[in-house]
């Protein structure tokens, strides 16, 4: 009887054992099997996660970058703790053309092919009485060479310039004026023998925060000098731009077309990109290198280089300064 105990007991601990082995078996496949699962969806983010970071990549390609904000730097306090506005010369001015006071020294170069060359130094100075009105005087000390070598040095025609902004907005400016140019050359050579009065409109349309097109007309009829020199009765059609570039650069493509009504050649395309940089906030330099092309036939080039001083300028109630703008915004009709 103690021994059938024992045999039922014996099987019963079989059983419990064999039952404990089950379970840990099961419960060890469920274990591999979640392992399996984990192993997978680990090897699948994986895989996805390249293309994710070249999705992202393409989208940050996609996107153009922006230039940074132009930050004006903070003036210096003055007395009474009143403060000026400082201009920031890379940022563009709150009107599509503003008039500046400025003096700049320039020097023109053109060359004849066969008949020789013609250099003037030029002295210009542009006063702003205000931001809408102007006066410019140029003062030449011209080179010029002939056919035969002779050598010709002396005052060249000296201009007068009256300018108004009949219109000044943020995207859009009309400037009128007239130039005035005067038979003051030494010698022949070295002017038009004509005094010369010359009504200029000039536009400008901002198309985009850098950019910046323009248009002038302007027309030319001489009166006086000496009588024998040709009369000259001239229209210019000017078509231009500027565009900003970073870190106080532009360039300005220049095209213009100068028609004679009473002489020949009766048409000259003159084809000019302007390259200028801000050296500081108040000196810009800039090379005009172009070609010219009559309706003769004959092809001419020229280059221009200058450097350009800008001087504050007042405004009514307080001290205030003109940002600098490119050579174009107020030399239309070089």
């Amino acid at each position: 009887m103690q021994a059938h105990r024992v045999a039922q007991a014996r099987r019963a601990v079989r059983r419990i054992l064999s039952l404990g082995r089950r379970r840990r078996r099961r419960a060890a496949a469920l274990a591999a099997l979640g392992l399996l699962a984990l192993g997978s969806a680990a090897t699948s983010a994986a895989a996805a996660a390249p293309s994710r970071a070249a999705a992202t990549a393409a989208l940050a390609r996609a996107q153009p970058a922006r230039p940074a904000p132009v930050v004006r730097p903070p003036a210096p306090p003055r007395r009474g703790g009143e403060r000026r506005d400082v201009a920031a010369p890379r940022a563009p001015t709150s009107a599509a053309a503003n008039l500046s006071t400025f003096l700049e020294l320039r020097n023109d170069y053109v060359s004849r092919g066969a008949k020789g060359f013609f250099n003037a130094a030029v002295i210009r100075g542009d006063y702003a009485f205000n931001r809408s009105f102007s006066l410019r005087a140029d003062v030449p000390l011209a080179y010029a060479g002939g056919t035969h070598g002779e050598r010709h040095v002396g005052l060249g025609d000296v201009l007068i310039r009256p300018l108004v902004r009949a219109v000044g907005t943020p995207r859009f400016a009309l400037l009128v004026g007239s130039d005035l140019h005067l038979d003051s050359a030494t010698n022949r050579a070295l002017g038009s023998g004509k005094n010369q009065v010359a009504p200029l409109v000039v536009a400008y349309v901002r198309v985009a925060r850098p950019a910046r097109l323009g248009l002038q007309l302007q027309h030319a009829v001489s009166f006086g000098g000496d009588p024998r020199r040709d009369d000259i009765q001239a229209s210019v059609v000017r078509p231009f731009a500027v565009v900003e570039l970073p870190r106080g650069f532009w360039i300005g493509p220049d095209q213009s077309f100068h028609f004679n009504h009473l002489g020949a050649p009766r048409v000259v395309s003159t084809s000019v990109l302007e390259v200028g940089a801000e050296l500081s906030d108040r000196v810009q330099v800039y090379v005009d290198p172009g070609i010219q092309v009559s309706s003769r036939g004959a092809v001419d080039w020229l280059v221009t280089g200058a450097v350009r001083w800008a001087f504050p300028q007042p405004t009514p109630g307080r001290a205030g300064t003109a940002a600098p703008v490119p050579c174009v915004e107020g030399a239309a009709g070089e």
